[in-house]
């Protein structure tokens, strides 16, 4: 182990618990979901202070959220920037989907604007 990524410190704690072959599994998720968990903290920060009932509900939604996408978004990532390894970047892109938190769709509706003002430059119709 000569890198000291999150991910191979949580492989290296999980192969003493597990072995080395359960910990190659278990150590990755481990990471997701503790980077979304401090990520869903700071977003939690921004929700109704009455709603703090629902904050487990919260918790289990944005950390299931990241558990689905988080390894799937670091290969897209990875081979855009052009690594091999995309193992270190579990843990910021988990950090990021638990901190936007309820917000996606204002996000995805701020890009769709984005990209379709884009668009229409290129096509002549929007303002140059």
């Amino acid at each position: 182990m000569n890198n000291l990524d999150p991910v191979n410190v949580a492989v290296a704690v999980a192969s003493v618990l597990f072995g080395p072959t359960l910990a190659a599994i278990i150590g990755p998720y481990a990471v997701i979901v503790i980077a979304s968990t401090v990520g869903a903290a700071w977003s939690l920060g921004r929700r109704d202070p009455t709603a703090r009932l629902g904050a487990v509900w919260y918790f289990l939604r944005l950390n299931a959220t990241a558990v689905l996408i988080t390894a799937g978004l670091a290969d897209i990532v990875g081979r855009w920037i052009g690594g091999d390894d995309t193992s270190w970047l579990l843990a910021p892109i988990a950090l990021l989907v638990g901190g936007v938190g309820d917000d996606w769709p204002r996000i995805g509706r701020w890009i769709i604007a984005r990209v379709g003002s884009v668009f229409e430059r290129r096509i002549g119709g929007g303002p140059q």
